[in-house]
């Protein structure tokens, strides 16, 4: 990912300092014209702002612990983008800050094909000030970024991910069962992305504004009417001996929201679902 992160800033005319513990593969980035330090603390010294991507929190002390690293800290900014938890997170803030730098926290929300193209998404939290400062380099990496607090980026990172990875999911099995029905899996996933596209980004565009405005009037998508039809769908799906445990989770919340009595409102309604059992587990 550091690889990617500093080709992309190159290819943009970016002037990038690189340091690697393993200096042979630094080797395509000083190709690409990339300036190769000989240590830590002259790659913190080559900018005001500095990028981390290590193997993980371990890694990233043994860099800081490495000599001349915490006296070159002062007066920079350490954007890092290595996996670690939150605990770690704001212990490596509150290193850099005593050290006199700022720290930033990032989160890419993209493969590696996908770092540095202006549709991309980033999440960053740490040092405010220091975000907004870096904030034209770091939209480098990913055209669109938001800041948020700690506990929020945390929070957020998480319920993004689930909903990503549990959508994906949902697109493998779907494509999965058009096999059982006869379908060509490369046409079927092609069919599916072109459906989807226009008629799922309006759902959700439409559920964020009934979310934002507490209206959930049934005038559009009857949960009751959803209910209905999910059911001859599932029935289908198993004459044709699919496995469908995400479709089948998905009826299982569509009744479970009915028998709550929010049969005659709006689909998205299905969200106090999910925020009855927070409360009951409360």
């Amino acid at each position: 990912m550091g690889t990617i992160m500093a080709h992309a800033l190159l290819k943009q005319g970016k002037r990038v300092a690189v340091w690697n513990r393993s200096p042979a593969k630094a080797a395509a980035l000083v190709a690409a014209g990339a300036h190769l330090c000989d240590s830590a603390e002259a790659a913190l010294v080559a900018s005001p702002a500095t990028i981390f991507v290590l193997l993980d929190d371990h890694a990233t002390h043994e860099v800081l612990g490495m000599p001349g690293v915490m006296h070159a800290l002062a007066n920079r900014t350490i954007v890092d983008y290595t996996t670690n938890a939150q605990d770690e997170g704001l212990a490596l803030q509150g290193l850099v800050n005593r050290a006199g730098g700022d720290y930033v926290k990032g989160m890419i929300v993209a493969y590696p094909r996908n770092v540095g193209h202006r549709e991309s998404h980033s999440i960053h939290t740490g040092d405010r000030e220091a975000f907004e400062q870096n904030r034209a380099l770091l939209e480098g990496l990913a055209g669109h970024t938001v800041f948020l607090p700690w506990d929020e980026a945390l929070a957020f990172a998480t319920v993004l991910h689930a909903h990503a990875f549990a959508a994906m999911v949902a697109f493998f099995e779907a494509v999965g069962a058009g096999e059982r029905f006869g379908l060509p899996v490369s046409k079927t996933a092609r069919l599916l992305l072109d459906t989807s596209r226009f008629f799922v980004a309006d759902a959700l565009e439409e559920a964020t504004r009934r979310l934002e405005t507490q209206d959930f009037a049934g005038n559009q998508a009857r949960l009751d009417v959803h209910a209905h039809a999910f059911a001859h769908i599932a029935q289908s799906l198993q004459v044709q001996g699919a496995w469908t445990p995400v479709f089948d989770a998905v009826c299982q919340v569509v009744q479970r929201a009915e028998s709550m009595g929010y049969g005659d409102q709006d689909i998205v309604a299905a969200t106090q679902v999910f925020a009855c059992e927070k409360d009951a587990k409360e």
